[in-house]
């Protein structure tokens, strides 16, 4: 997966998302969870031609640091997640 940015500033943030779709959605879910955020959305312009644009907006913090945060709280999820799955075989 590569992440090109495409603009940023300190409240919004728009990237395209290459070779990768699978993670957006709960990327989306995660973020709209956070109160300072005010918009989270993914779109493909084609879905033939195009890869995913990702665009996030924040009332209130850095919009990187939110997005870093999403990311790290997706993966304790999935570790927690893994960890119960082992406890149990």
């Amino acid at each position: 997966m590569e992440i090109k940015i495409k603009k940023e500033s300190k409240k919004e943030m728009e990237f395209e998302v290459i070779y990768e779709k699978t993670i957006l959605n709960p990327l989306k879910q995660k973020l709209l969870e956070y109160d300072e955020v005010e918009m989270a959305e993914w779109t493909i312009p084609h879905p033939l031609t195009a890869n995913p644009e990702f665009y996030v907006r924040v009332s209130k913090g850095n919009v990187r640091e939110i997005v870093q945060k999403a990311i790290d709280d997706i993966q304790k999820d999935l570790n927690d997640m893994l960890q119960q799955l082992e406890e149990h075989q």
